[in-house]
């Protein structure tokens, strides 16, 4: 039986409610690592982490709408959530088919170009909406449904979710989003499939329950803080910068991941990140 050291998992909520409400992403790879270490099974790890991403994010939704009202682009998010189960349809059935581990290196180096990209190394800071591919309305909802879909296709292939992908993407390929409003359109896109992906966690047994109620009750005010910081107290320079430091981290976290990652067995968009 694990262990449950309320306060250690209180602290472990708060770490990923500050990532998500910074950041747009789900905070997975950065909680189940972690979890780990309290004598979870890799599988529940992962479980009980994806158990805290849909409450959290839809908190960190409602927190933006309050905090900056217009900020939340919904066409933009309805168009990634859709593409999301499409991605991972496709990833399974690429997941046997590609080589892998090809396919990871050539991942961490579009990581780590954006992530020079978002430091400003070429071209300039990302301190406002940059312009994207087209600006034509259509295209760029297709552009979001595309971004949605690699996503999902990461999740499969790669054991990461899909706001690592959406994120940089909304900005410099969909255009007309800074990051604020990047973020806020990954955590609404990810509020639908991740409860899904929620629902087949809980089905097969993945997720400890006694867990969650310190990991709640420290992800759900510190999410809602964060945005709050994000809208009001920074600047989309420091927004880039913290993020393309995420970027770095996630590229050297899958040098680490086992190949036959959880999220291989999840047949729904798990937003591990």
């Amino acid at each position: 039986m694990p262990m449950r050291p309320s306060r250690w998992l209180w602290a472990l909520g708060l770490l990923a409610g500050l990532v998500s409400g910074l950041l747009g992403v789900g905070g997975g790879l950065v909680v189940s690592p972690l979890l780990l270490l309290s004598g979870l099974s890799l599988a529940q790890a992962t479980g009980t982490a994806l158990a805290v991403i849909p409450l959290v994010a839809a908190v960190a939704v409602i927190a933006d709408i309050l905090t900056l009202p217009g900020n939340l682009q919904v066409g933009l998010a309805l168009a990634v959530a859709v593409g999301g189960p499409l991605g991972v349809f496709c990833g399974r059935q690429l997941y046997s088919r590609l080589p892998a581990r090809r396919l990871k290196f050539i991942f961490q180096f579009l990581l780590l170009l954006t992530a020079l990209r978002s430091f400003g190394l070429w071209g300039s800071l990302p301190t406002e909406a940059l312009a994207g591919w087209s600006d034509n309305p259509y295209f760029r909802m297709l552009l979001a449904a595309g971004l949605g879909s690699l996503g999902g296709v990461c999740a499969v292939l790669f054991g990461v979710g899909g706001g690592v992908v959406v994120v940089p993407g909304l900005i410099f390929v969909v255009g007309a989003v800074d990051y604020r409003a990047a973020t806020a359109a990954s955590l609404l896109a990810m509020v639908p499939t991740a409860w899904l992906s929620l629902r087949v966690a809980l089905a097969s047994k993945r997720v400890v329950v006694s867990f969650l109620p310190p990991l709640l009750g420290g992800a759900i005010p510190a999410a809602a803080i964060a945005v709050w910081l994000r809208n009001q107290h920074m600047q989309p320079d420091k927004l880039s910068l913290l993020f393309a430091c995420f970027l770095l981290f996630v590229m050297i976290r899958l040098g680490f991941n086992r190949e036959d990652s959880a999220s291989n067995s999840d047949p729904h968009w798990q937003h591990k990140s």
